[in-house]
């Protein structure tokens, strides 16, 4: 029975020091999952702080830099700001010298317009003296040399006429009968009342030219050219008319 009693103990003692070890083992095991654990975290903290300061660093410059961009572009914009008032200032003053000279200038081509207009309408008031006066004289030689030769004061023959005429009318590079027709006394055609509402229309013609906002050169020449043309040719079917035929001959 003793013997009996020490295999018992003796095998109770096995199982638990086997037990023992078993759980020694679990223990070292848990013991070793429990360092690693530590470690992770421990780790992991470090790496948690590390991600925090970098966090915060960069939160401080991006602080940093937006303060500085803004400062920087509020700068910017100051610097434009007086730039665009420095230009405003030169555009100013630019265009106020731009718009005297431009005042100056149309001051002075109106002037010019005015004395322009001036001329043209004295030129045409001349010219339209000249035929008048140069009608009324053709209509006085000729009621002259009628009297005379009504009167037998030696005034020109019909030959002489007709020859005085033919020569007229060579000069001024026409035919006899315009001549004739320029020179007809007839009732119609020299009517001084008529002449005179024809003058008048041909004047008020020029007058409304040099009205217009911008009066034509070429239209407004073209009506002077008219009664310049009558007047030169009234004047030397005069001249021709007043010279004796024997001096035209």
């Amino acid at each position: 029975m003793k013997r009996q009693l020490v295999e018992d103990v003796k095998t109770r003692m096995k199982f638990l020091l086997e037990t023992e070890k078993t759980h020694r083992g679990l223990v070292e095991e848990l013991e070793k999952k429990v360092k690693t654990l530590t470690e992770e975290a421990t780790n992991r903290k470090a790496y948690i702080d590390s991600l925090k300061r970098r966090l915060s660093v960069a939160t401080k410059e991006k602080s940093q830099y937006e303060t500085r961009a803004c400062q920087d572009l509020k700068e910017g914009l100051d610097k434009k700001e007086q730039c665009v008032e420095a230009l405003q200032a030169r555009v100013r003053a630019t265009s106020t010298v731009a718009l005297e000279a431009l005042h100056r200038r149309l001051g002075l081509a109106h002037t010019q317009l005015e004395q322009l207009q001036a001329f043209t309408k004295a030129l045409a008031s001349e010219t339209l003296r000249e035929v008048q006066d140069a009608k009324s004289q053709l209509r006085k030689n000729r009621k002259m040399a009628e009297k005379k030769k009504a009167e037998g004061a030696g005034g020109l023959s019909k030959q002489s006429m007709v020859k005085a005429q033919s020569i007229a009318a060579s000069i001024l590079n026409m035919t006899e009968m315009d001549l004739a027709e320029m020179l007809d006394t007839d009732e119609e055609e020299d009517d001084v009342a008529a002449d005179s509402r024809r003058d008048q229309e041909w004047l008020d013609q020029v007058m409304k030219i040099l009205q217009q906002q911008i009066p034509s050169a070429a239209l407004l020449m073209e009506v002077l050219c008219v009664k310049m043309k009558e007047r030169k040719v009234l004047t030397e079917a005069l001249a021709a008319l007043t010279t004796p035929v024997s001096e035209i001959a």
